[in-house]
């Protein structure tokens, strides 16, 4: 008689996702003077610029990111022949390469085949790839819910097998070696269902990529449509590309959240140092100042130039 010890199994499951600040006197010296200059002669000294948050994940060296800069600011300084930005190791501009969700997604996608630009015909493109994931994804569970509610019985009858015959002091040699051969059955299923779980897990990273971006796009495009439900977790509400941020204070940063390729950072690059120079917003869809990235065009558009020399004061 040989004891039998109970298969101790952990249910599988689907990992669904989920004080003042005073400034020195020197400080604020420069600030009001920077301030007068920009008043007067706004266009005249400048802005440093420097490297802040760097995120290797993005793929990009420092230099190869400093190469996108120094070209994003080419496209402002030409059509006025004014040096209007430098690259300064400690300069207050701050141009940031921050990785999150957003990249994340986009990279998400990028690996399906997939590129994001903020248009209708991407929104689609993507809403389609959502219902066809949105479809395999419930299959994939259905029948990974389905083959572990007969594994989960398959256990249950294995450790009641086991119970019985250890309350008598052990089973005989054939039953012993029939819950030995049960036991490898088994435990050969728990590699099968770990790999229909990893394809379900798979699906639902994709689907919740696509989530994000589609929001975004209906957002920013202002489409009448309901927002599409996470599968799991919320990863954020916006998906902004880039943003410039001023504290008031005399500190800038550029931060850099997305992009599918250089053509897209150059793009954004170079909107963002437009607002760094204070411009705004422009009607041209195919503008760099435009509110969305939509163009792939990379000069100054009328618009842009306008917009330029009207902040420098030039006639």
């Amino acid at each position: 008689m040989k004891k039998v010890f109970k298969f101790s199994i952990y249910i599988l499951v689907i990992a669904v996702f989920a004080v003042t600040f005073k400034e020195p006197i020197k400080e604020r010296y420069q600030l009001v003077v920077g301030s007068i200059q920009s008043i007067y002669d706004p266009c005249g000294t400048p802005i440093a610029y420097s490297l802040g948050i760097f995120d290797s994940r993005f793929g990009l060296s420092k230099e190869e990111f400093l190469g996108v800069l120094k070209e994003s600011e080419n496209i402002w300084e030409k059509e006025i022949d004014k040096n209007l930005f430098q690259y300064d190791p400690q300069g207050n501009l701050k141009v940031n390469l921050i990785y999150d969700y957003r990249q994340e997604a986009t990279s998400k996608l990028k690996s399906l085949g997939m590129s994001v630009d903020q248009s209708r015909s991407t929104y689609d493109e993507l809403n389609a790839k959502y219902v066809e994931l949105s479809t395999l994804y419930k299959e994939a569970k259905a029948n990974y819910d389905a083959r572990l509610d007969v594994f989960n019985k398959k256990v249950e009858e294995y450790d009641r097998q086991v119970t019985f015959w250890n309350a008598k002091g052990g089973a005989p040699k054939k039953d012993y070696e029939k819950l030995q051969a049960e036991r490898a059955v088994i435990e050969a299923e728990i590699k099968e269902l770990e790999v229909l779980k990893n394809i379900v897990n798979e699906y639902v990273s994709n689907i919740r990529s696509l989530v994000v971006v589609i929001n975004s796009i209906a957002n920013e495009l202002n489409l009448d449509v309901q927002e599409y439900n996470q599968i799991g977790d919320s990863l954020g509400d916006e998906f902004e590309e880039g943003v410039y941020r001023n504290d008031g204070k005399g500190g800038e940063e550029i931060d850099i959240y997305e992009f599918n390729s250089r053509a897209k950072l150059l793009r954004v690059l170079s909107h963002e140092l437009g607002h760094a120079l204070s411009l705004p917003h422009v009607e041209d869809k195919t503008a760099i100042m435009y509110k969305l990235n939509v163009s792939k065009n990379q000069t100054l558009t009328p618009d842009d130039i306008a917009a330029l020399k009207t902040r420098c004061g030039i006639k």
